[in-house]
């Protein structure tokens, strides 16, 4: 190997390795606000909408409705929508038995097409056309979320806010689904980081809040060319309009979701989530693209210069030590096993990932292909 592709690959690694110092350094948790730039208080909570969009979900909705039945919000300024998305399962017979018990609870079958809107861009886009609140609360039927979680993200709005997007784990049921956990925490840690600086990245879709003014403003999702990261859609329309925008990491905000189903369905969900990064600022699209050619890079450096080896297990401990800092801040145990295997699990996944993504093959999401 010529001396100056060694450098140049000394200088991509350690590009890498500097850039996760930089995260760990600027990590921090959400600090107390001055009540007096606070949009809503106690003495004035805003009427809220739940927005969930439910495609064959028998397995996980009731879970889903329960954790938003026990909210610790009034009862008369909360309402629940559920758009049943053409389910072919028992979505519709589990969430209208809540519907009947329940009076805040609204079900509605989602049977067309609305503007450019397609799949869960198109059950918001209704459910927001039929809610009544001042926020809507966007989360996924395979969402559980804490009692506390209404009223945190509520509490988070200032006077400039349009969105706020809490914190995603995983269920850790298996070490896959721990691996998943840790990749989770380290994107939203790095989204924690960016947006804390001023250059918010998107909200997540299964955990958001937006003000309803700033969402009508945008025209809905109707009006929006349609995206299957629809979350990053919203965020990009709602900030192009002057709102601020907060990523939040605390137990009050952490909800639980189920991991990906295997590997397909893991490069699958990766593949959906490229498509929406491509369309980010090029410095974080460069940061991103960094970290997935990191591992071949890495493993090419060693090969020819095998004292490198510390670098890129520096880069190891660096990264470890952010994601546990990021999950101790939603209060979640750190299952430090999980962590120190993570390493392997990330090569093989970043590479997958990366030759998945050049398949001429769509994107299948929610059992439809796009």
């Amino acid at each position: 190997m010529s001396e100056i592709v060694g450098l140049i690959l000394i200088f991509f690694v350690g590009s890498v390795l500097l850039t996760d110092i930089l995260l760990l350094f600027f990590l921090k948790g959400d600090s107390s606000k001055d009540i007096a730039t606070c949009l809503f208080d106690e003495t004035n909570l805003p009427r809220v909408s739940v927005l969930v969009a439910a495609r064959n979900e028998e397995a996980t909705l009731s879970r889903c409705i329960e954790s938003l039945l026990n909210q610790q919000y009034p009862a008369d300024k909360i309402e629940i929508l559920i758009g049943n998305d053409a389910s072919t399962d028992k979505t519709e017979v589990i969430a209208r038995s809540f519907e009947k018990e329940r009076s805040q609870l609204k079900v509605f079958n989602i049977d067309h097409d609305m503007g450019s809107a397609r799949g869960k861009a198109n059950v918001l886009a209704q459910l927001a056309r039929a809610a009544s609140g001042e926020i809507y609360l966007i989360t996924d039927a395979d969402m559980s979320l804490p009692p506390t979680w209404c009223k945190a993200m509520v509490a988070a709005f200032e006077k400039d806010t349009g969105m706020v997007t809490g914190y995603t784990a995983i269920n850790e049921n298996s070490l896959f689904a721990s691996f998943q956990a840790i990749d989770w925490a380290y994107a939203i840690g790095m989204m924690k980081v960016v947006s804390d600086l001023g250059m918010p990245v998107t909200g997540m879709g299964n955990n958001m809040a937006v003000l309803a003014k700033a969402y009508h403003q945008t025209g809905g999702y109707e009006n929006m060319p349609f995206s299957v990261t629809e979350d990053f859609q919203l965020t990009r329309a709602i900030l192009s309009r002057g709102y601020g925008f907060k990523q939040l990491i605390s137990p009050a905000v952490t909800g639980i979701t189920l991991p990906a189903a295997g590997i397909k369905g893991l490069l699958h969900q990766r593949k959906r989530w490229m498509s929406g990064a491509l369309q980010l600022p090029v410095a974080i699209v460069a940061v991103l693209g960094l970290q997935a050619i990191y591992y071949p890079l890495a493993v090419v450096l060693i090969v020819f210069y095998p004292w490198s080896i510390l670098l890129v297990a520096a880069k190891g401990v660096v990264q470890s030590w952010f994601v546990c800092r990021t999950v101790r801040l939603s209060a979640l145990p750190v299952k430090i096993g999980a962590i120190v295997l993570f390493e392997f699990y990330s090569a093989i996944i970043s590479l997958s990932t990366l030759l998945f993504s050049l398949l001429p093959s769509g994107i299948k999401w929610k059992d439809r292909h796009y």
